[in-house]
């Protein structure tokens, strides 16, 4: 399934879901049309992030949080920010990393827990509305709202099984399993490795020298988009285990990112000054 066929046709299983995406959708159009007012002359910020996480997998269905528990797990996310102006109160925020996030489920009938973590490549796309805080020594910090969309996919994983016996360790593999499935695959059918959540945050931007910030975020985002499609699972099938795939995020995010200001008409000034003395 490609990106935009994923984004049109995304198969859910009940109205929340199909409530949840067109909220998503609505506000990836809005954001999009928000990008179209940036301002490409003034300063903005860019710099490296890195955030910590502590999240949970929701059923969505009653009948499935009877036969399973699920637990809140930790994860991480390192990769890059910026921040960019646009031309009007708000300001365009994108971010780019690779995550670490699973599930961690226990099977209430025999106890049995799956523990898996799971990688994904993932950019939330965010408006962002600032407030001046105060005053800093090295300038004026600004607090904000952030709010939008995040478009991630799903890389891959493993994990384990621990009931009363040895633990068993797996590597997934997205697809159904043969005739010669391994001991140590954990096989996702139907997966939905493109998935979709919004994000709402509060976040400080505070000078820490010259034309050098640092971004402190808590966001939340909640997952709109199912780990697999409604027929889809995790099969071990050698052990006789099946979990269900059913289920959506809902993650807490602590981020930071180190950020330096830069000035885009200040950048093209000295360009223009460098082929005018070639010139000559």
């Amino acid at each position: 399934m490609t990106f935009f066929k994923c984004f049109i046709n995304q198969e859910t299983p009940n109205q929340k879901n199909i409530a949840d995406l067109s909220t998503v959708r609505i506000l990836t159009i809005l954001v999009l049309v928000a990008i179209t007012q940036l301002d490409v002359l003034a300063q903005f910020h860019v710099g490296p992030k890195i955030a910590f996480t502590y999240y949970k997998s929701r059923f969505n269905f009653p009948e499935d949080e009877e036969l399973f528990e699920q637990k809140f797990k930790p994860g991480y996310q390192i990769g890059g920010a910026f921040d960019l102006p646009l031309k009007n109160i708000f300001n365009f925020a994108g971010e780019f990393y690779f995550s670490q996030k699973g599930k961690k489920t226990i099977i209430k009938s025999s106890g049995l827990t799956n523990d898996a973590t799971y990688y994904f490549l993932e950019a939330p796309v965010l408006l962002r509305l600032g407030f001046v805080g105060g005053n800093a020594e090295a300038g004026q910090f600004h607090w904000h709202i952030d709010f939008g969309p995040t478009i991630s996919y799903w890389l891959g994983g493993h994990g384990t099984l621990q009931g009363d016996g040895p633990q068993t360790k797996y590597d997934i593999k997205f697809g159904d399993p043969g005739l010669d499935a391994s001991t140590s695959t954990m096989y996702i059918s139907n997966a939905n490795r493109w998935q979709w959540g919004l994000n709402l945050g509060v976040g400080l931007e505070y000078p820490v020298v010259k034309n050098q910030f640092v971004f402190i975020d808590l966001r939340t985002m909640f997952g709109s988009t199912n780990l697999a499609q409604h027929d889809g699972a995790a099969h071990l099938p050698i052990l006789g285990f099946n979990d269900s795939l059913d289920v959506r995020y809902l993650e807490f995010i602590l981020s930071v990112v180190y950020a330096f200001e830069i000035d885009y008409k200040q950048t093209r000034k000295g360009k223009s000054t460098i082929d005018k003395r070639k010139q000559k």
